[in-house]
């Protein structure tokens, strides 16, 4: 019994130092430094690994909700996963429901429902679910539009019909 007590507790103090020393980094802007360093060598998982650590252990600083819209894009633009994208937009929504920027969350799920996955019930759901919650953001008649708009091609929108015919 002491040989295998004089074995696990090394072993155990080697994992416990190895896990504290791995991720030794101290401040928010070191994380959101670390993770637009990473999105900039094309490292988009460990990218977004970065910004959410940010968001998890420093939920109170402003940089947070910036990381989070950045797991998003990444998430949207990069990587091509709608539905995470979708979550990462709803837990701005959860985390940070009295932000300004939160509604711009908001209508990107609405955004990426109509435009990304051609789910019009759910864009249009979503769209509406935006109006109202944030009936006086400036992206309110874009959601209109949006809703107005849904499944047509460039073709049937009027508005867009001079540009689709090059004039």
């Amino acid at each position: 019994m002491g040989k295998k007590l004089t074995i696990a507790v090394p072993v155990l103090l080697m994992m416990m130092f190895v896990n504290c020393s791995r991720d030794s980094v101290k401040t928010a802007e070191a994380y959101w430094d670390l993770g637009r360093e990473s999105f900039n060598n094309k490292k988009f998982e460990e990218s977004i690994a970065y910004y959410q650590k940010l968001a998890k252990r420093f939920p109170q600083d402003t940089l947070a909700i910036q990381a989070l819209f950045s797991v998003a894009e990444i998430y949207k633009n990069n990587l091509k996963d709608f539905s995470k994208s979708i979550d990462s937009y709803n837990q701005i929504l959860n985390q940070f429901s009295t932000d300004p920027k939160t509604p711009n969350a908001s209508f990107m799920i609405g955004y990426i429902y109509a435009n990304d996955l051609n789910d019009y019930d759910k864009a249009k759901a979503s769209y509406e679910k935006f109006i109202e919650l944030f009936p006086e953001h400036m992206l309110v008649p874009s959601a209109k539009w949006e809703i107005e708009n849904l499944g047509k091609s460039l073709d049937e929108i009027p508005q867009l019909q001079s540009i689709t015919k090059g004039q």
